[in-house]
């Protein structure tokens, strides 16, 4: 008998356990931002034209709202009926993230394992039923990246085109690009054009949408839902990024606890940062505070304001010591793209690196912090740490 393919044995557990979800969660209430982002996607329903795009009451680009309406104006516009649509597109998405996990992964059994730590992941499970904008963007973003690694210039164009009308933050896909295939350039000169020729058009249709809007989202989602935060830049995001995020990978870490070979230095500049960084402490933004009656910053924040109260020493130490191995992961994560750029590596690996860096450096621009915001990033995010802590096998390049 022939063994069973891992992949196989993943396909059969995303189609189980999303039908288990879909069962149990498709006529919960809503939860949420839900009500309005369904409300806006019958608006779009109803009133499919061009004036619509123009302005409506959020402050995400149009193709979410697009997507999800065709759908409604195909089956029903119901909350079941779109929640539906979300599991479907959850599935696909489940996929995604194991094929890439796969392309570099030698071991077929951790490719499974990470992409059940991206899944488990309490706002990625969510997001996997209910009509929120994340997973559409999720997949588009893992499509528009794992085009980029295949060299598929048309389906990254495409797909970096609609992440990006689906989340302005997806910005990072092009942005990444670019600065790989500069670093690239001298190793594949004609890839590394098409690359970044690719990247600037992906751009062109959200600065479409800029001009219609004469800023940089609809003027009634603006003023329905930005509250402006007393910094432009807030740099207490990139606390709660790094703090959190290692949260989310810490099960690869105490998996790999014995190939983990501490370095003095790395540690050394870690530790810096998590003092810098300490100045900048975790908080809500203005928006949160307006809008919702949260003190915290997320799921993981409230569950440890609860257990230890709320802005306690002994909350202070723990995320103390989070940020700090936060930082550590990071410090040897960019360690890594310093040796690649340095010895002129042409690994595809770098592409997950820099959308990292990237996402710590643009969303502290964003009138909004949050933990879900890391589902983004965090099928990359986790690649990046298990590839920094165990060897690896770049299958696309055989």
């Amino acid at each position: 008998m022939n063994k069973i393919k891992p992949y196989y044995i993943w396909f059969a557990f995303s189609l189980i356990s999303l039908t288990l979800i879909g069962i149990i969660s498709i006529r919960l209430p809503f939860r949420g931002d839900e009500r309005h982002i369904v409300e806006t996607i019958k608006l779009f329903a109803d009133n499919f034209t061009f004036d619509t795009i123009k302005d409506y009451p959020e402050v995400t680009p149009p193709f979410f709202y697009m997507f999800y309406a065709l759908w409604a104006k195909i089956f029903t516009a119901s909350t079941d009926s779109l929640r539906i649509l979300t599991l479907i597109v959850s599935f696909i998405t489940w996929q995604l993230v194991y094929y890439m996990f796969s392309l570099f992964v030698s071991k077929k059994t951790h490719a499974i394992l990470l992409s059940l730590l991206v899944i488990i992941n309490p706002y990625f499970f969510g997001t996997s039923v209910f009509v929120f904008t994340d997973m559409l963007t999720i997949l588009l973003i893992l499509a528009a990246v794992i085009s980029f690694i295949k060299n598929k210039f048309y389906f990254y164009t495409i797909f970096g085109v609609l992440a990006i009308l689906c989340r302005q933050y997806a910005v990072i896909i092009p942005v990444s690009v670019i600065v790989y295939s500069a670093l690239n350039y001298k190793n594949e000169k004609i890839i590394s054009r098409k690359n970044i020729f690719a990247s600037i058009i992906t751009l062109f249709p959200l600065f479409g949408l800029f001009i219609i809007w004469k800023n940089i989202s609809p003027v009634s989602g603006i003023e329905k839902w930005i509250v402006v935060n007393s910094s432009f830049y807030n740099i207490d995001y990139i606390n709660t990024y790094l703090t959190f995020s290692f949260i989310y990978v810490f099960p690869i870490a105490f998996m790999f606890l014995k190939k983990i070979k501490f370095i003095f230095p790395s540690f050394m500049i870690a530790f810096l940062f998590t003092i810098i960084l300490t100045f900048f402490p975790i908080k809500p933004s203005e928006a949160t505070l307006e809008f919702t009656d949260y003190k915290t910053v997320g799921f993981v924040h409230q569950v440890f304001s609860n257990l230890l109260g709320y802005n306690t020493l002994w909350l202070k130490i723990i995320l103390f010591g989070l940020l700090l191995a936060g930082c550590y992961i990071n410090t040897e994560i960019v360690k890594r793209f310093y040796l690649s750029v340095k010895t002129k590596s042409s690994n595809k690996e770098m592409i997950f690196i820099l959308l990292w860096i990237l996402f710590l450096i643009i969303m502290p621009i964003s009138y909004q912090v949050w933990e879900k915001y890391l589902t983004m990033i965090l099928p990359f995010f986790i690649l990046n740490s298990y590839l920094v802590l165990y060897p690896l096998k770049l299958e696309h390049n055989n």
